[in-house]
């Protein structure tokens, strides 16, 4: 993905999290067509898709087929509606999908954790950069999920099935080792392990780099987290993770860190 068009999924991510309504996005005055990018959680797919926000506004796509969307996975998407019709502070709107744009979904693996860290899911490359600028923060979601953009050191490939195929090579875990946590204890923290799965006599260059979004659900790390801290909520999150911007390789990799204060339901 070109720098630019990152940049501003990038940005976009940001925009969502930090709980910006509609109309502080809007264009001037004379424009009542509202275009904007959701991570939005699916709620219901029947009898029209539906989305969750944020800030709790829902998103209607009645125009939307899609007969494998996952409710409570997290997607993203770009809509549009005219304010005109709608006002945009509404706790429902019914939107239609910007430019063919398709709802992707943004939810780990069941394979990607969050997961007790083991030998097996230890990183094996690290990310091109994480938590660098405000662009590049992750941000929770839901005060339920956590929202990683990612961006990894990947080789070019000549044609779209063997790209699909590097880019399937790849894995991004997170985990937690919670063995020296104390009672009373309030600070969760998880590493982020970029993990790429090539063949045992395979050598790859990989020298350019991309992006994608990860969604974590961390229902299952907090709970492991209450157990070993004697029943203590977290007030408090930390994902480390091994960064390089010169190359593809843990050797001279830096230690990247990101915190938040969690909320407490």
């Amino acid at each position: 993905m070109f720098m630019k068009q990152m940049k501003f999924l990038l940005v976009a991510l940001m925009t969502v999290l930090m709980g910006m309504s509609v109309t502080s996005c809007m264009n001037g005055d004379d424009n009542t067509i509202y275009t904007g990018p959701a991570f939005a959680k699916c709620v219901s797919t029947y009898p029209a898709a539906t989305f969750e926000l944020a800030n709790g506004q829902r998103l209607v796509v009645n125009e939307l087929m899609m007969a494998d969307l996952i409710q409570d996975n997290i997607y993203f998407f770009y809509y549009q509606f005219d304010t005109a019709q709608q006002p945009a502070n509404s706790q429902t709107l019914n939107v239609t999908l910007y430019a063919g744009s398709t709802p992707t979904s943004i939810s780990a693996k069941s394979t990607e954790g969050p997961e007790k860290a083991a030998d097996y899911n230890e990183a094996t490359a690290p990310l091109y950069t994480f938590n660098s600028d405000t662009s590049t923060q992750p941000g929770i979601l839901f005060n339920e999920y956590l929202v990683i953009p990612i961006m990894y050191w990947v080789k070019v490939e000549s044609t779209d099935e063997k790209q699909k195929e590097e880019l399937n090579k790849h894995s991004f875990i997170l985990t937690y080792d919670f063995t020296n946590v104390k009672s009373g204890d309030t600070t969760l923290e998880l590493t982020l392990n970029h993990v790429i799965k090539d063949g045992s006599e395979e050598t790859v260059d990989r020298n350019k780099y991309t992006s994608t979004y990860k969604a974590y659900n961390l229902t299952t790390a907090i709970s492991a987290f209450k157990t070993a801290s004697g029943g203590t909520e977290p007030t408090k999150i930390k994902v480390n993770a091994k960064t390089n911007s010169s190359k593809n390789s843990l050797d001279g990799a830096a230690n990247s860190t990101w915190s938040e204060t969690l909320k407490t339901n």
